[in-house]
């Protein structure tokens, strides 16, 4: 980890840029998306989303040829320009309990459960509709109930439609589900 590094939060929703890092006490200053400095905070909080290397690779080794006067319809588009656009069509839904519309306060456990799932399903149905959308579906880690409800979800009620597998880890380690609408 070090200055300028791009971070999610494991344990909280959101993320943000390292504006300092101690690394002897393994301590780290964050400036949230939001424009909000926080920190000291255990680097052990964080995890730091790295490019793919597949991207790194593809942006080195992408060599475009020159050509005379090109025209912007043949000109092929670059990984950039490709992972760019893909970041574009990706939806999130991101279901910590402090995410979500209602904040969750005076509820049980089992009803904030109950409140994220039904909360995935609504947002899922209005993303179905378009063929090819990617959906981050945020479920945290925690101990795998909700990744495993959302899971058994994503098979029983929309598996005609949909496919399914671990987001990008870089980003989320094991807490999120990246679904493809077919």
């Amino acid at each position: 980890m070090k200055k300028g590094d791009t971070i999610r939060f494991l344990d909280a929703v959101g993320s943000g840029k390292v504006v300092q890092y101690d690394e002897f006490k393994q301590l780290v200053w964050v400036e949230t998306d939001d424009g909000f400095d926080i920190g000291p905070l255990p680097a052990s909080s964080c995890v730091v989303c790295i490019p793919s290397v597949s991207y790194q690779l593809s942006a080195i080794t992408n060599r475009q040829p020159k050509v005379e006067s090109p025209s912007p319809a043949v000109v092929p588009q670059t990984a950039s320009r490709k992972r760019a656009k893909r970041q574009r069509d990706e939806h999130i839904i991101d279901l910590h309990i402090e995410a979500l519309p209602t904040s969750g306060s005076g509820m049980t456990d089992v009803e904030k459960h109950q409140y994220q799932l039904r909360y995935f399903r609504l947002e899922l149905q209005q993303h179905v509709r378009h063929r090819g959308r990617r959906v981050v579906v945020v479920h945290g880690k925690g101990n795998g109930v909700l990744r495993n409800e959302i899971r058994q979800i994503l098979k029983r009620d929309f598996g005609s439609v949909v496919e399914f597998h671990d987001a990008d880890f870089s980003c989320y380690e094991e807490g999120a589900t990246l679904v493809i609408v077919k």
